[in-house]
């Protein structure tokens, strides 16, 4: 399968800066920003959560794309366990159910799934922590 290229070249960098308490302003190096931290809007579990389900759909969607497979839907849900362990290794759980046109289609996008779980970075990042559990489904055809 084509190595289809799904993060922009360019360094990814941000800036955080605290506002008080235990809330600060992440800044990206394009100028976007969000408030952080866990008295902020999004908690640094939450983000990596959703770091872990948008890399892996992007880079999924992507690998749809150019393989000209029509996807007609896609959601996800994503589980972060943490341990009372300290020492113990944290585990991200993905369940993403994507739905497409055609029942061959099916197949394809659990090769392409495998192929996403290689190359999505933040997917690389977890490691073995990360599993990912996809739903796959096929719209029948409109019989008229």
């Amino acid at each position: 399968m084509p190595k289809v290229p799904r993060a922009r070249a360019l360094p990814f960098t941000t800036e955080t800066v605290w506002n008080s308490g235990l809330v600060g302003t992440g800044v990206s190096g394009d100028g976007r920003s969000l408030t952080v931290g866990h008295e902020g809007e999004w908690s640094p579990e939450h983000l990596l959560l959703l770091a872990a389900e948008s890399c892996f759909m992007s880079t999924l969607l992507s690998l749809a794309r150019a393989e000209g497979i029509e996807v007609l839907g896609y959601v996800s849900s994503g589980q972060l366990h943490v341990p009372d362990d300290p020492h113990a290794a944290l585990t991200v759980l993905l369940t993403p159910c994507i739905v497409v046109l055609a029942d061959g289609d099916t197949e394809r996008i659990r090769a392409l799934a495998r192929q996403a779980r290689e190359e999505s970075v933040v997917a690389r990042t977890l490691g073995p922590g990360l599993t990912v559990a996809l739903d796959v489904r096929a719209v029948p055809a409109d019989p008229s």
